[in-house]
C-alpha cells in the first residue's frame, strides 16, 4: 500500500510541475522563472522542443508522460482496503494534498 501513495505523491509533483511552467504567468510564479524559457515554459518550449519519434521532449511533457506512467505503476500495486469510498477518499486527499504543497508552496516564488 505505502507504494502505491509514494506513486500517487510523484504523479500529483508531476502534475504540480506541469501547472507550474505550462503558462508565462504561472511559470514567472515558479522556482523555475530563471530557467530557460525554451525548455521550461510550455508557452514558449513548444516551438523550440526537440522531437523524439514525433514526442516533444520539453519539461511539460516529461512531466505528463512521468505522471501518466507513475499512476499506471500505481494501480499495478494498489490494494485496497476493502472499503472502496475510504480508497477513493485516501488517494484522493493525498494527491490533492501533495499537489497543493507543491504548487503553492514548493514551486511557488
Amino acid at each position: 500500500m505505502i507504494i502505491t501513495y509514494l506513486l500517487i505523491f510523484l504523479a500529483a509533483a508531476m502534475n504540480a510541475i506541469m501547472d507550474r511552467t505550462e503558462n508565462i504567468v504561472a511559470f514567472n510564479r515558479s522556482v523555475f522563472s530563471h530557467a530557460d524559457k525554451r525548455f521550461w515554459c510550455k508557452e514558449i518550449s513548444w516551438q523550440y522542443a526537440a522531437k523524439v519519434f514525433g514526442w516533444k521532449a520539453d519539461v511539460w511533457h516529461i512531466a505528463k508522460s512521468s505522471m501518466i506512467i507513475l499512476l499506471a505503476f500505481a494501480m499495478v500495486f494498489f490494494e485496497s482496503t476493502g472499503h472502496w469510498w475510504l480508497d477513493i477518499l485516501a488517494i484522493g486527499a493525498a494527491w490533492n494534498g501533495t499537489f497543493n504543497l507543491f504548487y503553492h508552496k514548493i514551486l511557488y516564488r
